[in-house]
Formats: structure tokens, C-alpha cells, sequence
């Protein structure tokens, strides 16, 4: 019975670790850089990076993302991307994408 139990324990715990493995590789610049282009639809930029983590916006969206190292992606979206920065946790642009 304990053998038991400790195989679905360890089972538990390495599909959790592969489940926060991949979505913690969408939370970094990296994951940013590599997929995001300046000719996104609001409804491929949420494909391919979730739900943004709030809308700041007044008059255009400004959405943000919260990465895993604290830093924030910040994207001006009206119909279309009209930019994309990487913030720091201070405010500092970082980068600039579009």
C-alpha cells in the first residue's frame, strides 16, 4: 500500500513540474521575442500567450503581461499592435518590439 501511494504521489508531482515547466516558458522575454509580430490579431496574440494579465488602457488597449522574473510585456493594441515594450519592475523600458 505505501509503495502505492508513493507512486501516485511521484506521479502527481512530476506531472505538476511539466505542467509549470511549459507555462513558465511562455511567461519569459524570450517566449515574447521569438513569437510576437507586429501584424497579430488580438485573438492570435491570446493563442499564443494566454489571456494578458490586466488592460491599462484608456482610449487603446494597453494590455500587460506579467512575467515570471516580474518584468511586464505592455502592448498598445487598438485594431492592431501599435506597440510592445518590455518593462522592468521599476517602469524602465528594457525593449522595444514594434
Amino acid at each position: 500500500m505505501r509503495k502505492l501511494l508513493l507512486a501516485i504521489l511521484l506521479t502527481g508531482m512530476l506531472l505538476t513540474a511539466c505542467k509549470k515547466d511549459n507555462n513558465a516558458e511562455k511567461d519569459t522575454f524570450e517566449y515574447f521575442n521569438a513569437n510576437l509580430k507586429a501584424d497579430m490579431k488580438y485573438d492570435e496574440m491570446e493563442r499564443l500567450f494566454g489571456q494578458p494579465d490586466g488592460d491599462a488602457g484608456s482610449g487603446i488597449h494597453m494590455y500587460f503581461y506579467v512575467l515570471s522574473d516580474k518584468s511586464t510585456i505592455v502592448i498598445g493594441y487598438a485594431d492592431k499592435i501599435l506597440y510592445a515594450r518590455h518593462m522592468s519592475k521599476t517602469g524602465q523600458i528594457l525593449h522595444t518590439f514594434v
